[in-house]
């Protein structure tokens, strides 16, 4: 039996080295998925992500993180107001899709330029 037949086969090498941004990328998406795995399917009203909460008012709110560190998504600005619990999953969602696309990247650079900054202390 021939491999050719069963794989589409390529004389291609691994990386030596990931770029910086996407390992950003990976690692905010890998906590993503981990934000969206605390959020019920079933509508329920509890929610176990560390990222999201509800305000006294009944709204809801993410506040992104890398590392530690909230993301500052516009000047200023650090949390995403949601209507329920399916609107929390479905803008994680969202966040997860602008990472992928790279639309993060310089929000994840500044957080991890912020990171960096606090280790020559």
């Amino acid at each position: 039996m021939s491999l050719l037949k069963q794989f589409k086969l390529e004389a291609a090498d691994k990386p030596k080295a990931i770029q910086p941004f996407a390992q950003r990328r990976q690692k905010f998406i890998a906590a993503v998925d981990k934000q969206l795995a605390g959020v019920p399917d079933d509508g329920a009203s509890t929610i176990t992500s560390t990222w999201a909460w509800k305000s006294n008012e009944g709204d809801w709110f993410i506040s992104p993180r890398y590392g530690r560190t909230p993301l500052e998504l516009s000047p200023g600005l650090n949390a995403i107001k949601c209507a329920d619990v399916q609107d929390v999953a479905k803008n994680l969602q969202k966040l997860k899709a602008l990472a992928d696309e790279g639309k993060l990247d310089d929000v994840l650079m500044a957080a991890a330029t912020t990171i960096r900054s606090r280790f020559g202390k």
